[in-house]
């Protein structure tokens, strides 16, 4: 036995130094992405970096649903001075340092915004400049993601993490299952007990 758990433990060593040497090994400019889920048709939902903040709002156009409002360095992709949004089905969308981009202070509607988009995003952190994208359905923000190499572009992608449940989570999880066998051990020998007392 005591062999099985000292070839587990290093397993589990090995593993965790491969990954190390995995993540050592990414490219520079990987990106970060969060999974958000927040429906802002009737609350607006607001997302920060660092001193930036993006706040998505609806507006109840069909055409488009989606606002954005900005603040700190926070600067979203425009077309003529207005902000834009890119149609996921028509392929692939990456934004950087050859696009424009423009803060709005408040609300401002993002025309033709309904189906799936990507909306360009850039932050400034340190005095850099990282570009990022949200992925939203009609009024659903589903992820946003930002590259984390500064002043280099970053490609969109529809791929959102899967959640992760937080260490309370699993806690809550095993005392729930500790509790659901406790009630079984002691149902059953309540019913021993009563079948000894007939």
């Amino acid at each position: 036995m005591l062999s099985r758990t000292r070839f587990a433990s290093q397993s589990a060593f090995a593993s965790a130094a491969l990954a190390l040497t995995a993540a050592a090994a990414a490219p520079a400019n990987a990106q970060s992405v969060t999974a958000i889920g927040a429906n802002y048709a009737s609350t607006p939902y607001t997302y920060t970096i660092g001193g930036n903040s993006f706040t998505f709002s609806g507006t109840g156009d069909i055409f488009a649903p989606t606002a954005i409002a900005t603040s700190g360095g926070a600067m979203v992709n425009t077309i003529f001075g207005s902000p834009t949004t890119n149609f996921v089905d028509r392929g692939t969308v990456s934004f950087g340092p050859n696009d424009q981009y423009a803060s709005f202070g408040s609300a401002t509607p993002i025309r033709f915004s309904n189906g799936d988009n990507f909306i360009g995003l850039s932050a400034l952190l340190n005095g850099s400049t990282y570009y990022g994208y949200a992925f939203t359905t009609n009024t659903i923000l589903n992820s946003i993601a930002f590259q984390t190499t500064p002043g280099v572009a970053i490609t969109a992608s529809t791929a959102i993490p899967a959640a992760v449940p937080e260490p309370a989570t699993w806690m809550m999880m095993l005392v729930g299952f500790g509790a659901i066998g406790a009630s079984i051990r002691l149902r059953r020998r309540r019913s021993a007990m009563a079948l000894a007392a007939a």
